[in-house]
């Protein structure tokens, strides 16, 4: 398979069946949660948001979203090069969000609790062939 562009309509086609694939219940600790994960300055000049949602552990939404429109418990956001360190699995996203490479918005206490339920999620990020 060749190497899908960041974002583009056939990565998140791609990305999404293979979430779905791997993400499950017990990979998830059962969490429900939903996220807006905000790319900035993206090679395009433009702000990306990707939306995740689980139910249960299960796979619920991801979708691009125009930020002002969602309500998500959780809000991540930063810089197109970080979210490359993130997807390629060269960064974990505690480490990104604790040494300020990410900021995270919601409550912080249940977001500490629930980081690690995120890193199967990038784990699986970082198989699909995505080029940035």
């Amino acid at each position: 398979m060749t190497d899908l562009m960041f974002m583009s309509p056939e990565w998140m086609i791609e990305t999404e069946k293979v979430l779905r694939a791997k993400i499950t219940p017990h990979t998830t600790n059962n969490a429900t949660l939903s996220i807006a994960m905000t790319v900035e300055n993206c090679p395009d000049g433009k702000v990306k948001t990707l939306v995740f949602e689980t139910d249960k552990g299960n796979i619920k939404t991801f979708k691009h979203a125009d930020p002002a429109s969602i309500k998500t418990e959780f809000a991540i956001s930063g810089d197109y090069h970080s979210y490359e360190k993130l997807f390629r699995g060269q960064i974990e996203p505690t480490s990104a969000i604790m040494g300020g490479e990410l900021k995270l918005k919601g409550n912080m206490l249940k977001a500490m609790r629930l980081l690690p339920t995120l890193e199967p999620f990038f784990a699986v990020l970082s198989k699909v062939p995505t080029r940035f």
